[in-house]
């Protein structure tokens, strides 16, 4: 695990370059796992069956914010378990965890028509078990708490991911419901936010203004002033597409992690 956030980028982007050199022209589609294509947090699930307590890390964000160092402990906590906890949870989370509907019809189109990544703060091998599962070879996944090659993938991380694919790419999609997706939402041409538990609460102040802002609302109210899709009709923003009206300014409520 890498010592330092200078180590730990230079980590992510000799992970990240190979993958956004190969999408050169093409549209590519950045999307969180965990609350956006799922309801679930996967990885609660995984370390409450490995019996640890999720709230440690909750408190250690809700005190430090997501800045490194919480993310830090977040990758930690999971990577102590070793190899044979990973290769024993990480299928039956995946198993078990529910998608929202539309999710497997969004992943088939947008994979025809660009490239796909599920961009996951959470636990990488939960996701390429329920994309295998689903028979998706051709959609990527990239995180980092994984005993095998181990590194820090957070709020920062996301940004340097969709820095680094937006200098190949031609259009630029990212998918995510909270802060931690912020700084991947706010540089891709189209930003898309699945409304969840919380109601973005933390995601919106940072994407007031954005030139093409859009929702999708799986469960309960949409939020009044986002033009909406749905997963079925979410890979259509890789054609040329009227940018969505910018959301409202929010009340900016103190950091209050949705782990």
């Amino acid at each position: 695990m890498p010592d330092s956030a200078e180590d730990n980028a230079a980590r992510v982007a000799a992970v990240v370059e190979p993958l956004a050199r190969a999408s050169v022209g093409r549209v590519v589609f950045l999307v969180d796992g965990d609350r956006t294509l799922s309801p679930d947090d996967t990885s609660r699930t995984f370390l409450a069956l490995a019996g640890l307590d999720p709230l440690v890390i909750k408190r250690r964000f809700q005190r430090e914010g997501y800045v490194f160092s919480a993310f830090r402990f977040h990758a930690e906590m999971h990577v102590q378990l070793g190899e044979a906890a990973f290769a024993e949870l990480a299928p039956r989370v995946a198993a078990a965890a529910p998608l929202y509907p539309g999710v497997p019809d969004f992943l088939a189109a947008a994979a025809e028509v660009g490239q796909v990544f599920v961009v996951s703060a959470g636990i990488p091998r939960i996701w390429r078990s329920l994309l295998d599962r689903l028979g998706r070879p051709d959609v990527g996944v990239i995180g980092g708490i994984d005993p095998a090659d181990p590194f820090v993938f957070g709020r920062a991380e996301k940004g340097t991911l969709a820095t680094l694919f937006r200098q190949h790419a031609s259009r630029l999609v990212a998918v995510g419901d909270s802060d931690v997706d912020t700084e991947m939402l706010r540089l891709a041409d189209h930003a898309v936010v699945v409304v969840d538990h919380r109601r973005n609460v933390d995601l919106l102040p940072g994407l007031v203004g954005h030139r093409s802002l859009w929702q999708i609302a799986p469960t309960g109210e949409p939020h009044p002033s986002i033009p909406e899709l749905s997963f079925s009709t979410l890979a259509t923003l890789a054609r040329p597409s009227a940018p969505a009206a910018a959301v409202p300014d929010p009340i900016v409520h103190a950091a209050d992690a949705s782990y």
